[in-house]
């Protein structure tokens, strides 16, 4: 069987597993419950040097870094729902699950921690306020593309919506104030209808 390690609280376990979940695998989760900053799985670190979540291990062959579990699911396990056909589209997914992992991971680590991870009285407000305006930016790019775009590679959903709609839960979660997206508000709610997100990715961000 299947194996992941990473707790269920993890915006990248959060990517991998919901890629599995709409492969219709079946997995053992090891530290699903687990400590921020702490991997409770004895000599993780020959699992994994790094010691970063998550790592899936396939009958022995240990696949690390979300998005690149989230490529191999989709290309081993479930290539008519997840991979996209043509390489324009393709392309397009590839795009916007780097989008996720850089343009929008930098400043979504800076808010989510600071104002989630961090008590009141140890939050640095010019920091976050800083690294929140840029997030809200990064949202209008991709409110902007999803005005002419059922999902973020095209007409059907694929990997390339899994990174980003995970960011998106996580980033319209948070109690702040934030521009209104009407396009991103429809995709989001797309993404809601599928078992898998709200199973595996809507849990409780605290």
């Amino acid at each position: 069987m299947l194996k992941i390690y990473g707790r269920n609280s993890s915006i990248n376990v959060q990517k991998a597993v919901w890629a599995m979940g709409e492969a219709g695998l079946e997995w053992e989760w090891l530290d699903k419950d687990g400590d921020f900053g702490k991997v409770n799985v004895p000599d993780y670190f020959a699992i994994n040097p790094q010691v970063r979540i998550p790592t899936l291990d396939d009958d022995g062959l240990l696949i690390r870094q979300s998005n690149v579990i989230v490529r191999y699911v989709a290309r081993k396990y479930a290539p008519e729902l997840l991979l996209p056909k043509d390489e324009e589209t393709h392309v397009e997914a590839d795009r916007w699950m780097e989008w996720q992992a850089s343009d929008n991971g930098a400043p979504m680590v800076k808010v989510f921690w600071g104002l989630v991870r961090t008590p009141p009285e140890k939050r640095d407000m010019d920091e976050i306020r800083a690294a929140l305006a840029v997030l809200h930016d990064q949202f209008r790019v991709l409110d902007a593309h999803l005005a002419d775009h059922k999902y973020v590679a095209g007409d059907s959903f694929s990997m390339g919506d899994i990174p980003p709609g995970a960011a998106a839960y996580r980033y319209l979660s948070m109690d702040i104030d934030r521009p209104t997206y009407p396009h991103l508000d429809r995709w989001y709610h797309q993404l809601q209808e599928r078992v898998s997100y709200r199973n595996l990715v809507m849990v409780p961000l605290a």
